[in-house]
């Protein structure tokens, strides 16, 4: 690799839904934001395998990805420049739903959320921009890129 080649962090998170159309969103122990399910890409490691990978560690649940929604590069004080990428999971059954165990140094708590009646204030402020393009894109069946600054 050359030296003055730049890495940069990446994350990944998908829109899973259940069957009334909410979308599953966690709160990991680590901080008092609510997110997409999803998590940090390793080197090495593909957007999709990583979100995959992430969810089944966090919530022991078996998803696959589908359509890439959203690519965002997101610059937000206090948080290293990255680019997150969304994916739509698709709807999971009342039995996925059920079988959802939350792990211990994974999410915290988990709910299911109408995506009219998110309470933004839940949500860091430089992700509810990228929520937001990827339910259009989501509903409109097409890509979204962004550059979101906070």
């Amino acid at each position: 690799m050359d030296a003055t080649a730049t890495s940069l962090a990446a994350s990944a998170g998908a829109i899973i839904a259940d069957e009334h159309g909410d979308v599953l969103m966690v709160n990991p122990m680590y901080t008092a934001y609510w997110n997409l399910p999803g998590g940090h890409v390793e080197a090495g490691e593909s957007p999709s395998a990583a979100c995959a990978r992430e969810i089944q560690a966090e919530l022991g649940l078996d998803v696959e990805m589908g359509d890439l929604l959203v690519v965002a590069w997101v610059d937000s004080d206090g948080w290293m420049p990255r680019v997150y990428y969304i994916f739509d999971a698709g709807e999971i059954s009342a039995e996925q739903r059920q079988a959802i165990t939350l792990r211990e140094d994974g999410a915290g708590e988990y709910r299911f959320a109408s995506p009219e009646r998110i309470d933004a204030s839940l949500i860091p402020p430089f992700v509810k921009p990228m929520w937001d393009a990827a339910l259009t894109a989501r509903k409109d069946k097409r890509l979204v890129c962004l550059e979101v600054e906070v």
